[in-house]
């Protein structure tokens, strides 16, 4: 069996971490981070052994994004979809905490001269050193989940988030008691905005007398910025915000806790975090992608381009719900109105 070496945080114990960033200015911690990053990597690739003991496994590399492991999200997600990769497909595997973009890139270039099988990164913020890299390293693979670059050696794979997201706000709308519901996202970016139109229609079609509040914290990686949004939108009202913030929303689940009230999400399950504050999710499976472009380059059909997953494809999925808030009539109305969006009756519009 072929352990995993986990790079975030530059292989730092928490404490020295701790240390390290209230003893030194930010800039030169998020160096020695990532500095300690390359170098743990460097040594793990040094005792990869020689290729003809190892030609039958697999080596993956990957980017992590913003927030890092332990975010209970997205790159949680990633990394669970590496560990059944793991036991799946025999392979072993690399992960770098986002630390920078000229450090990242190093670290691409690291995995790329070491011959990985697939280079994987993760989120917006990797698409351009994917990009880069991919350019450099022809002849080497590329994945780039959540957003798309061009490139011959590049697999994209996007979701149509706003399917899941449609659902939720249908869900928001049948459950609210103030006739008010918010969303909070991380970033301006492309996927928050089409998780937030999906959201704000399925609101509509259930119950167009329900606001919607909005707000974007412009981070995935702060939860109190997370939690004093949305202890503002539960002070104009809101009973129920949909967290799609990533490591910040963490902070949407906490201010839910604390005023008692209601948070949906679009990560996995999170209600042990507040039991009976958090509804339920429609986690964004990326793990689905992990593990299908490692059985792509495992059973030589790799091919560069993008690939759209959605709830036909398990690549955006329901639940689990708190059933003492979520009823079978309210669960089954969504799996009605899931089979109409699968089959094409519903169709949601989106602006990017």
């Amino acid at each position: 069996m072929y352990a995993e070496n986990i790079f975030n945080i530059g292989g730092l114990s928490w404490d020295m971490k701790r240390f390290l960033r209230f003893s030194l200015p930010e800039k030169v911690f998020s160096r020695l981070i990532a500095i300690g990053a390359i170098f743990l990597l460097i040594i793990s690739l040094l005792g990869c052994g020689p290729v003809s003991q190892q030609s039958s496994v697999l080596k993956i590399g990957m980017i992590l994004g913003s927030g890092g492991l332990g975010d209970r999200s997205f790159n949680d997600s990633a990394y669970s979809g590496l560990l059944q990769a793991q036991q799946k497909f025999n392979v072993r595997f690399d992960t770098v905490d986002f630390a920078n973009q000229d450090s990242n890139l190093d670290a691409l270039r690291l995995f790329a001269r070491n011959r990985y099988d697939l280079i994987i990164g993760i989120g917006f913020e990797n698409q351009t050193n994917i990009a880069a890299a991919a350019k450099e390293f022809p002849d080497i693979r590329f994945a780039l989940i959540d957003v798309t670059t061009p490139g011959d050696n590049i697999a994209s794979v996007v979701y149509r988030e706003h399917e899941g997201d449609f659902l939720m706000g249908v869900l928001a709308a049948m459950l609210t008691k103030t006739k008010i519901v918010g969303i909070i996202g991380g970033m301006d970016i492309e996927t928050i905005k089409r998780i937030e139109e999906g959201f704000t229609q399925g609101v509509a079609y259930q119950d167009s007398n329900v606001a919607v509040l909005r707000d974007i914290a412009g981070t995935f990686s702060d939860p109190q910025a997370g939690k004093t949004l949305a202890l503002a939108q539960y002070a104009k009202g809101a009973d129920i915000i949909h967290n799609a913030a990533g490591r910040t929303g963490l902070g949407i689940i906490e201010a839910a806790r604390e005023t008692t009230k209601y948070t949906t999400g679009t990560s996995g399950d999170q209600r042990y975090l507040a039991p009976g504050n958090v509804i339920g999710n429609r986690p964004k499976r990326v793990d689905t992608a992990v593990i299908m472009l490692t059985e792509e380059v495992k059973t030589g059909t790799f091919k560069a381009g993008i690939r759209s997953l959605g709830l036909k494809e398990n690549g955006i999925t329901l639940g689990p719900f708190d059933e003492s808030l979520v009823s079978k009539t309210v669960q089954n109305r969504l799996d009605d109105l899931k089979q109409k969006i699968i089959g094409g009756q519903i169709v949601i519009r989106v602006s990017r």
